[in-house]
């Protein structure tokens, strides 16, 4: 698990890194363009950057969760029907807190 724990680490803090520049960028700390062109092209751009940013956060949650769940009783366990999740899926989905079978029960 300790493997698993640095892998969800590191990714945590790629996506803080990622998150941040991509606030510092929405937040205009590059400076505004005079052109209008180039400010409708950038505000395009802004709304892929705040969809991936979305995304992100919505990582960044699940992480931390899952983090969390480890250090406690409930890691490994199905929130759902409390049963054992496989170790091959938390392997796979480290943030999962379902079985195979609650997850498709819930249409995921």
């Amino acid at each position: 698990m300790s493997a698993l724990r640095e892998t969800l680490d590191a990714e945590l803090t790629t996506l803080l890194r990622r998150h941040a520049k991509i606030e510092g960028h929405l937040r205009n700390a590059d400076g505004l363009t005079q052109d209008w062109a180039d400010r409708a092209t950038e505000h395009e751009n802004d709304e892929v950057l705040e969809a991936l940013d979305d995304r992100t956060r919505e990582r960044i949650a699940a992480l931390r969760i899952a983090l969390e769940r480890m250090d406690g009783p409930d890691w490994g366990l199905c929130t759902a029907c409390d049963k054992t999740i496989p170790d091959k899926r938390l392997a796979i989905l480290p943030t999962t807190r379902l079985c195979v079978a609650c997850a498709q029960a819930a249409g995921g």
